[in-house]
């Protein structure tokens, strides 16, 4: 695309109305009813018409700047999305640049004595002649954007002050002052410039909804980044002079030493910005090109949402309410850092906290204040860690404890015994899902009755991004993220997914806001059975899947169908299942690379593991190097050993009249062997081989269709074939049943690969 350049100028100046008129986007009636409207009504200004021609409804910011750019062949930039470098912003005066609308986004040339110029209005020559008088460049590139975005650049880089003057004088060109110059640098800092910097950059991190602030000293100067949404996104550059001092003013204002150059240090401050208090926690760390400082913004008592507004669905809701508000108890909230833990913490405990009740809260740090209960920040260089703490909080005769995270084994034991002694316990763990977080507890140290009799329950959540409400439209998302996801096109044939597509009210990010998704795992009877017998992760998640829990990633995608939020977005957060793109054969989902059978239609998809010991191995291998058994083609070779020797088969049960029907009808041809307890046959079952396993309903530890789930849980006997009997009397058919066992018994892994597959696609049909 052309641009326009004081080597090649206008052929003449063209005023903005006749143009639009020209080229029908204007009539005449309303160019005159526009030209009408120019004087201010207030004060008698005139004003621009581009201005007047959006005001009226006529055209709109961006459609107009497409328009001048389109027209006379210049470029279109989002500013939006623009990192502002004050240095170069500021080559033009602050007066001259506000009153004819033009800002000095880039150095051109090979010399850099050219520059690029944005502006809302390119018909204006006049103006274009003072800018290159002001800045003295060789050439003039310029570029069109909306007049809105035009003023909050002019507005964001004269935040330091009058002129560029001002803005060296604040400090010398240095990275580290020597204690000399301790006495300049805190003076320095003290400056009006440095002061209206600082309070400019949060001001404009709290208008944007930033949750953290990045000043980050680089060798050519200082980048400002804001975390908007959970991304970080550059904002402005700030020249390398004013770094030491802007650095030094958030120090003071934060009571940190401003001497202390080379270790980390941490603060807290209280910012008046526009009136409103803005409490923020700043650390500090060194770096090679000075002192890094990240602030995060906390927000007020007022900022916390109600349960209602965290994202749950209503069943979710009603579960988690009804878990906080019992009289004792253990809720854990899980998610990696930045995942709203938090939050959700905060909600529930406003939600709860009533007169009646003494609520202390153990921090590190406390984030957010909330009236009416005791707060309490740990403080490990004196001693104040979480464990200390919270012997000290349970003299203090608590309802309701709150401790910030679960760190350690003595931490994680006090918790559940205050639990057990008539205290509701609220506290964080960081791990991926709900169900980890019980296992994790066993492998901290603690007992697993100690957690099946204290913990109430377990919720995971993670942020995800929402449409932006200006610019969401209806997409369809790529094959490859449904892959990914393990969808197909069916499973989001009746949804309405949204995304948006960028506008200057989302930063051109398509984003607006973000919401919670939740895996909510209520500890009930049979889950606190599986953890007493078999506290292990693929156990703990069978029994609750089949408790009906809803996981993180099925959360996400039914709010990605109602375009709440992305597909994308639910991959970004959520654990990636499927890395290789596999499908089933049969019903076309998404599989991870270790799986050996589909999870949905139990087909399976085995394509080289051992028989043995069930792990994936490599074509060229000869044996398995885990267990050492003979791998000549993948699990074949086993297969083709064991078609010669007798099945046996696994009766699960201890029901007299079962086992004597099954011994009859397949004893000339299977090994049946008798497991009475679920425990049993899991051990059986891990230990040897069987060609299947018949369960019955009713055991006596658990149910048989948890068992069920239990046994495709785990690779090594994910495709055993499993046939699940709630009662059988005295058949009057002894072959039928007799059909159906050795059918069972032909689907086996041990089976020759001739009758499996034939088996299977009977079975299949």
């Amino acid at each position: 695309m052309n641009r326009m350049s004081l080597a090649e100028p206008l052929p003449a100046r063209r005023r903005l109305g006749d143009l639009l008129v020209d080229n029908g986007l204007l009539t005449l009636s309303q160019l005159r009813d526009a030209l009408s409207e120019q004087k201010h009504p207030d004060d008698g200004r005139r004003r621009r018409l581009g201005q007047v021609v959006v005001e009226k409804g006529f055209l709109t910011e961006h459609q107009l700047a497409v328009a001048l750019a389109d027209l006379l062949g210049l470029e279109l930039i989002d500013l939006s999305g623009h990192n502002l470098e004050l240095g170069v912003a500021r080559m033009l005066p602050r007066q001259v640049a506000e009153r004819n609308r033009m800002l000095v986004v880039a150095r051109t040339g090979p010399d850099g004595h050219g520059i690029k110029v944005a502006t809302s209005d390119p018909t204006n020559v006049v103006a274009l002649d003072d800018v290159r008088l002001y800045t003295g460049a060789s050439s003039l590139t310029v570029v069109v954007c909306t007049d809105s975005q035009l003023r909050e650049q002019l507005a964001r880089a004269w935040v330091l002050g009058d002129d560029q003057v001002e803005l060296s004088a604040v400090a010398d060109d240095r990275e580290w002052l020597d204690d000399a110059d301790l006495q300049t640098a805190a003076a320095d800092a003290a400056q009006a410039p440095t002061v209206r910097l600082a309070a400019g950059i949060v001001a404009e991190a709290v208008r944007l909804g930033a949750s953290d602030i990045h000043v980050e000293p680089q060798a050519d100067g200082l980048r400002i980044r804001y975390r908007v949404d959970g991304l970080l996104r550059d904002v402005m550059r700030v020249p390398r002079s004013a770094a030491p001092a802007l650095v030094s003013r958030l120090k003071i204002v934060s009571g940190l030493d401003i001497a202390e150059r080379r270790l980390p240090q941490d603060g807290r401050t209280r910012l008046n910005i526009e009136g409103n208090s803005v409490d923020a926690r700043v650390s500090t760390v060194p770096s090679v090109h000075g002192e890094k400082v990240v602030i995060r913004l906390l927000a007020g008592a007022e900022g916390v949402p109600s349960v209602a507004k965290l994202g749950l669905d209503e069943s979710q809701m009603e579960t988690l309410l009804t878990g906080t508000l019992a009289a004792q108890g253990l809720v854990l909230i899980t998610g990696p850092t930045g995942s709203g833990k938090t939050h959700t913490l905060y909600s529930v405990l406003s939600h709860i906290a009533t007169s009646d009740k003494n609520v202390v809260t153990l921090e590190d740090p406390v984030e957010i204040q909330l009236p009416g209960i005791t707060q309490i920040q740990t403080n490990d260089r004196i001693g104040l860690s979480f464990s200390k703490g919270l012997r000290s909080v349970l003299r203090q005769d608590p309802d309701i404890v709150l401790v910030g995270e679960v760190r350690d084994s003595d931490t994680a034991e006090l918790a559940l015994q205050a639990s057990l002694t008539g205290h509701l316990v609220l506290t964080t763990l960081h791990t991926n899902d709900a169900v980890s977080a019980l296992t994790r507890l066993v492998d901290m140290g603690v007992e697993p009755f100690l957690v099946a009799s204290s913990l109430t329950m377990v919720v995971a959540q993670r942020l995800v991004r929402k449409p932006c409400d200006h610019c969401a439209a209806p997409y369809r998302p790529s094959t490859k993220v449904l892959q990914l996801l393990g969808l197909t096109d069916d499973d989001i044939r009746d949804a309405t997914p949204m995304r948006g597509r960028g506008c200057e009210a989302c930063g051109n990010t398509g984003f607006r806001g973000r919401t919670g998704i939740f895996e909510v795992l209520p500890v009930t009877a049979s889950l606190r059975t599986v953890l007493l017998r078999t506290p292990t992760e693929a156990a703990v998640g069978a029994a609750a899947r089949d408790a009906g829990m809803t996981s993180l990633r099925a959360a996400g995608l039914a709010r990605a169908r109602r375009g709440e939020t992305t597909f994308e977005e639910v991959l970004r957060v959520t654990q990636v299942d499927v890395a290789d793109g596999r499908r089933c054969t049969v019903c076309d989902r998404g599989l991870a690379v270790d799986m050996v059978a589909c999870p949905w239609c139990a087909t399976v998809v085995d394509r080289g593991h051992c028989a043995s010991c069930a792990r994936p191995l490599e074509p060229g291998w000869k044996i398995c190097p885990w267990c050492r058994s003979d791998a000549g083609q993948p699990a074949q070779t086993e297969r083709r050993k064991s078609a010669s020797r007798v099945p046996r088969l696994l009766l699960v049960g201890d029901e007299d009249g079962v086992r004597n029907v099954v011994a009859a009808a397949v004893s000339e041809k299977v090994s049946v062997e008798t497991a009475v307890s679920g425990d049993e046959a899991l051990a059986r079952l891990w230990e040897n081989d069987y060609d299947a396993v018949l369960i019955q309903d009713s055991l006596d530890d658990l149910a048989g269709t948890e068992f069920l789930r239990m046994l495709r849980s785990t690779s090594h006997t994910a495709t055993l074939p499993a046939m699940l009997v709630s009662e059988i009397g005295d058949p009057t058919d002894r072959g039928d049943v007799k059909a159906r066992l050795t059918e069972l018994v032909q689907r086996s892994p041990h089976a020759p690969v001739r009758e499996r597959r034939r088996s299977r696609r009977q079975s299949t049909k």
